[in-house]
């Protein structure tokens, strides 16, 4: 009875890892056939048409799909010219997507390298401008744009870049020049628009927010579109006022000193910085707003 026990149990287990190989088999099989399948797919879907794709999903605007394809046919292409394109539609998702550090250093690394491809390396030229006016290296710009010009002979875009950094400068009549060169109607006309929707904004002068405030602390932070800012200045300045107003004429002259030292470097003195601070931030909201995508 025992031997017929083992006998049966050991049929058993056999039976189970028969049963248990036989499934992992199939697995392996059906994991084959799945691999071959991508393979096959993967050579009748050539290069050509995911470019297509990833060039569908950058003109609607699906920048982040269209990153992900550009950036896999980047990595398994094997003509450098293709992975210079390739790299450059990848900094130009990037770039639609506001995130110009990313873009600006792939741009700069391929002109850098340098490409074979004299328009794509202009395109690389204005496309890093884009970024560097964005990012308010202004000065650099026009340098590098001055240069372009000498090199390849002026166009629109240089004309429109060049433009445009004098208006983040708030040198109307600069950006207006170059505005003017500009042989395009329609771009000419948008360039305009600009100039004329910018200049017309209310900047603030650090200096008149500065001499507001020197003579009655709070006016100019209240100038500079800042009232909350302004009353508690003025009640803080007043009050400091009172207190030494109040020490002076009890004798406590020790005090009203005090008082008049440390109120001056605390809030009188902190009103001046604020009035000609404010200013300068909300004229850099003003110019924040232009961003060329």
């Amino acid at each position: 009875m025992t031997i017929r026990m083992i006998t049966y149990s050991a049929h058993n287990r056999f039976h189970n890892l028969e049963k248990t190989v036989e499934h992992w088999v199939r697995i392996a099989t059906l994991f084959l056939r799945l691999t071959f399948m991508f393979f096959v797919v993967s050579l009748c879907y050539s290069n050509e048409s995911v470019g297509n794709f990833a060039d569908y999903l950058f003109n609607e605007k699906d920048y982040l799909r269209a990153l992900g394809e550009y950036q896999r046919m980047s990595f398994f292409s094997n003509n450098s010219d293709s992975v210079d394109f390739y790299q450059f539609r990848i900094a130009e998702c990037y770039r639609k997507r506001n995130d110009f550090d990313k873009a600006k250093n792939i741009y700069d690394e391929l002109i850098l390298k340098g490409v074979r491809d004299s328009e794509l390396e202009k395109l690389l030229i204005i496309s890093s401008s884009i970024c560097s006016i964005n990012r308010g290296a202004l000065e650099y710009v026009r340098i590098t744009l001055k240069d372009l010009e000498k090199r390849d002979g002026s166009s629109d875009s240089t004309h429109y870049l060049i433009g445009v950094s004098y208006l983040k400068e708030r040198k109307w009549k600069e950006a207006e020049e170059e505005f003017d060169k500009i042989t395009s109607s329609a771009l000419k006309e948008r360039a305009f628009q600009m100039l004329r929707e910018i200049s017309a904004q209310h900047f603030k002068s650090p200096k008149v927010a500065l001499l507001l405030s020197t003579f009655i602390p709070g006016a100019g932070q209240i100038y500079a579109s800042k009232p909350l800012q302004g009353i508690i200045s003025f009640s803080l300045n007043l009050s400091l006022g009172y207190l030494t107003y109040k020490a002076v004429r009890e004798d406590r002259r020790m005090d009203a000193l005090l008082i008049i030292y440390f109120g001056l470097q605390r809030f009188y003195f902190g009103n001046l910085e604020q009035a000609r601070k404010y200013p300068i931030e909300h004229n850099q909201r003003i110019i924040d707003r232009i961003v060329i995508e």
